[in-house]
C-alpha cells in the first residue's frame, strides 16, 4: 500500500480549506454580533436567528445528503457546498436589512451542509484505517484556523469605521479557491462510493432502522443533542459576554478570543491521535470535563492569565468528542451506510446548534450571562451520562451494535 493511499495529504489538506472556507462565513457572526445588534436594533434572542437560519438549513440536508452520496458519489456535493458558501458569504456583504441577512444566511447554510458527510467520507475511503483519526483532526482543524483569521481581522480592525459587511466579502475569498482546487485534486480521484456502490439499490431503511435501535449509536446522538445545545451557544455568545459584561471593545474581545481559536487549531489533531491510542471514550469524557470547567470558570475568571488557560483548555480539548463520535460511527455502521449516519449524526447536532443560541439569547436578555453560563454546565454535565452506556472497544464497534440491535 503506498504513502498517499494510507495517508492521503493533498485530500486533507483540500478538505481542511475547505472547513476555513465553511467556517469563515459561519462564525463571523460571533465576534460582528454585538456591532449587528447595534445596527439593526435587536434583542441577543433575536440577533441569535442569524445562527439558527443558518444552522438549521445546515442540518436538514446532512441526512438526505448522506444518503445521495452513499449511491452518486462525494465530488458533486462538494463543488456544491463550497459553491454556496462562498456566494452566500459575498452576497451577506450587500445585505440592507436584518430579514435579507437571514435569507442569505438560509442559503448558505443549505449548500454549506453538503460539505460535511462528503469530504469526511472522501477522507475515509481514501485512508489506511489506523491513521483515519490524526486525518480527520487535520481536516476538521481548518474550522479552528478560520477562528484565527476572524478574531485576526476583527481585532486587527475597526468595526466602528469597516462595519460588518466587508468582513463577510473578504470571507468568500476562501471558498472560491477551494473551489478551484476540488476540480484539479479530485477530478482524477477514485470516487469509491460510486465504484463500491450500486446506484440502482436504494438504501434499507429496515437496516438503517435497525442499526439505530442500537444503544451505541442511540447514545451517541442524545450525546451530540445535548453538547451541541451548550457549545454553539458558548462559540456564539461568549464574546459578546466579554463586550457587555468585561466591558471590552469588539477589538478586544477579538483579540481575546484568539488564544481559544489558536489553540484549536491542534484540538481535533490531538483529538485524533488520542481516538486513535484509546478508543473514543477516553477523549469524549477529557472533552466535557474540560467544557464543564470552561462554563463554571470563565464567569469568575479575572482578565488575564486564568481567563487564558481557560481558552486555551477550551481550545485544545474542547472538540475532542467531535473527533472521536464521528470516527466511532464511521467505523460502527456497515459502508452503505456510513454517508447516512454521519449525516444523522451531524444532523441532530445541528438541530440542537439551531435551537441553543435563542434559547441562551433568551436567557441572556432574562436572566443574564450568569444563568447563560450555569445552563451551559447542566448541559455538559448531562451529556455524558449516554456516553456511560456505550462500550469502549474500539476494536469491535461494530460487533457490539449488531448484538445490540
Amino acid at each position: 500500500m503506498t504513502d498517499e493511499k494510507q495517508f492521503p495529504l493533498r485530500i486533507i489538506l483540500l478538505v481542511l480549506l475547505g472547513w476555513i472556507a465553511i467556517g469563515f462565513p459561519r462564525m463571523l457572526i460571533s465576534p460582528l454580533l454585538p456591532t449587528i445588534e447595534n445596527e439593526f436594533k435587536v434583542s441577543h434572542a433575536v440577533a441569535a436567528l442569524l445562527m439558527s437560519s443558518y444552522l438549521l438549513p445546515y442540518a436538514i440536508v446532512q441526512l438526505p445528503t448522506g444518503s445521495l452520496s452513499d449511491r452518486f458519489g462525494n465530488r458533486p456535493f462538494m463543488i456544491l457546498a463550497m459553491l454556496g458558501t462562498s456566494v452566500g458569504s459575498l452576497l451577506m456583504s450587500f445585505t440592507a436589512s436584518f430579514n435579507q441577512a437571514i435569507i442569505v444566511r438560509v442559503l448558505s447554510g443549505t449548500l454549506s451542509g453538503l460539505w460535511f458527510t462528503t469530504s469526511s467520507k472522501m477522507i475515509i475511503q481514501n485512508t489506511h484505517n489506523t491513521r483515519q483519526g490524526r486525518a480527520l483532526g487535520i481536516a476538521y482543524s481548518g474550522a479552528s484556523i478560520a477562528n484565527i483569521f476572524i478574531y485576526f481581522l476583527v481585532g486587527a480592525s475597526s468595526t466602528d469605521v469597516m462595519g460588518w459587511r466587508p468582513y463577510f466579502a473578504m470571507g468568500s475569498i476562501p471558498g472560491f479557491i477551494c473551489l478551484v482546487l476540488i476540480y484539479f485534486i479530485a477530478k482524477n480521484l477514485k470516487d469509491e462510493s460510486v465504484r463500491k456502490t450500486d446506484k440502482e439499490v436504494t438504501i434499507s431503511l429496515t437496516m438503517f432502522l435497525k442499526y439505530l435501535k442500537g444503544r451505541p449509536l442511540a447514545s451517541a446522538l442524545i450525546f451530540n443533542f445535548l453538547a451541541s445545545l451548550a457549545n454553539w451557544s458558548l462559540g456564539a455568545f461568549t464574546p459578546t459576554y466579554l463586550v457587555l459584561d468585561r466591558k471590552l471593545l469588539v477589538a478586544e474581545a477579538s483579540s481575546v478570543m484568539i488564544v481559544q481559536a489558536a489553540s484549536a487549531v491542534f484540538n481535533s489533531l490531538i483529538g485524533g491521535y488520542v481516538t486513535d491510542h484509546f478508543g473514543f471514550k477516553v477523549p469524549v469524557i477529557v472533552s466535557v470535563t474540560v467544557m464543564c470547567l470552561v462554563s463554571l470558570l470563565i464567569p469568575v475568571s479575572p482578565l488575564g492569565i486564568q481567563m487564558w488557560i481557560l481558552l486555551i483548555l477550551w481550545g485544545l480539548m474542547g472538540g475532542w468528542s467531535f473527533v472521536a463520535f464521528n470516527l466511532y460511527i464511521l467505523n460502527t455502521v456497515p459502508e452503505k451506510l456510513r454517508g447516512t449516519f454521519l449525516g444523522t449524526f451531524n444532523q441532530v447536532g445541528f438541530i440542537s446548534a439551531t435551537i441553543g443560541p435563542p434559547v441562551f439569547g433568551f436567557v441572556i436578555d432574562f436572566a443574564g450571562f450568569q444563568s447563560f453560563f450555569t445552563l451551559s454546565l447542566v448541559l455538559f454535565f448531562v451529556s455524558i451520562v449516554p456516553v456511560i452506556f456505550i462500550k469502549n472497544d474500539r476494536h469491535s464497534a461494530k460487533e457490539q451494535t449488531i448484538r445490540t440491535a
